[in-house]
């Protein structure tokens, strides 16, 4: 096996093509591929999308930069990237060669699909034959499938920006093309830069950020809010992990389910989304990477509370039943003093009725979404307005837009 390093810029792997190659990759590397991942989760965020992007042009870079003849890999596609924690790694290097014996080659391979134009014609190949690759690529993670010669562009997937990047990769005439794969990658961070200016993530910090999330009473639906959550925020982008909190073997139960297997630091990768489960304190494992952790004590309160968080979130019911424990819970005096509060499956009928704190909190109400992997947009709106409200930007138009008789949902506690 070989391996080629470069400062600052993820390892790229050359491994031996086997009959089951995919599956010994993906042991070896501990990582699935994005064929994988799209396959299970449908297709990515645009943040996603150009987070990953970014890291396949500086591994497609740096095989065009060796000295003194670049080399073309000629077969990117979905199944030869794989994502472990979080980082994008390029395997099988079978169809790659020099570029000096481009010219020469009698049989030419490629991924019907992702394969440039003039892999098919006989034509020349050069550094933008793997262009065009990157750009079916993040087509394909945008959109779930591969392009056609007269692609479509959802509007609601990409923007004009993002549009045009993929566009001119993927030009049929080579000329047209971006001249690099650093251009490309360039282009794509200047688009990554504008979301961070203008979009819900420009007050997070880059350091850590932990968010703890407990439930009132048995049945509020924690565990399927903090998952939610988590994969609301890596669908997004982040680099965020769920920590199992509670005794509920949750994590271990949906694992045996998909099938998945731990890596070297105990996480599960479950529809993509890494799930660290709860272990013993003899238990002693290598410290993750996620920067992000959305912790879920389920019903543990007492722990809830004496945790060390950046913020609280308490998951309250919201049908008629469950006013009384929510009450209890939301107005005990030992709660940590930040806490916001999520009512649950809310009715907006019986909004203005709902049980308050007994001092003014953040409180949002989150609608019904039945797969916690995939949320609705309109989950995703709260959970975002939830991240601003903890990394310190105002809130409240969610409230709004969720319920006409919203307004910052402070309540007096009458019925």
């Amino acid at each position: 096996m070989k391996e080629i390093r470069h400062p600052g810029i993820p390892v790229v792997y050359d491994l031996e093509e086997d009959e089951n190659f995919c599956y010994l990759i993906e042991q070896f590397l501990e990582g699935d591929s994005l064929y994988a991942l799209v396959s299970d989760i449908g297709h990515f965020s645009k943040a996603m999308t150009i987070r990953y992007g970014i890291q396949i042009c500086r591994l497609v870079n740096i095989l065009h930069s060796v000295k003194p003849t670049p080399i073309l890999y000629l077969d990117l596609q979905p199944k030869n990237l794989l994502v472990c924690d979080d980082t994008v790694k390029l395997v099988d290097f079978d169809h790659a060669i020099p570029l000096d014996e481009a010219e020469y080659l009698t049989k030419r391979y490629g991924t019907v699909g992702c394969a440039a134009p003039e892999q098919y014609t006989g034509a020349i190949l050069n550094e933008r034959t793997d262009i065009y690759a990157i750009g079916a690529v993040l087509y394909y993670m945008l959109t779930g499938e591969f392009p056609e010669k007269n692609p479509v562009y959802p509007k609601e997937r990409m923007d004009r920006h993002l549009k045009k990047v993929i566009r001119t990769c993927l030009q049929e005439d080579p000329g047209k093309r971006y001249r690099s794969a650093d251009q490309l990658g360039r282009e794509l961070e200047s688009i990554q830069k504008q979301m961070e200016n203008k979009g819900v993530f420009r007050k997070i910090p880059e350091s850590s950020l932990t968010i703890a999330i407990a439930g009132a009473f048995p049945g509020a639906g924690t565990t399927h809010m903090a998952i939610g959550f988590a994969a609301c925020l890596w669908r997004q982008g982040l680099s965020v992990v769920y920590e199992e909190k509670n005794g509920s073997d949750a994590v271990r139960q949906m694992a045996g389910c998909a099938g998945c297997t731990m890596d070297r630091y105990g996480i599960y990768r479950i529809h993509g989304l890494p799930m660290f489960p709860l272990y013993g304190d003899t238990v002693k494992l290598e410290s993750h990477p996620y920067k992000v952790r959305i912790q879920d004590y389920g019903t543990l309160c007492e722990r809830f509370r004496q945790e060390t968080a950046d913020g609280y979130l308490l998951v309250c019911g919201s049908k008629p039943w469950q006013w009384k424990k929510a009450r209890e819970a939301v107005q005990f005096s030992g709660n940590p003093p930040e806490m916001a509060i999520i009512y649950n499956q809310f009715c907006g009928q019986l909004t203005d009725k709902l049980p308050g704190p007994a001092k003014e909190a953040e409180c949002f109400l989150m609608p019904h979404f039945p797969n916690p992997f995939t949320c609705a947009r309109e989950a995703q709106r709260v959970y975002n307005e939830i991240l601003l409200s903890i990394t310190g930007k105002e809130t409240g138009g969610i409230l709004r837009i969720l319920s006409k008789k919203a307004e910052r949902v402070l309540f007096t506690g009458r019925f």
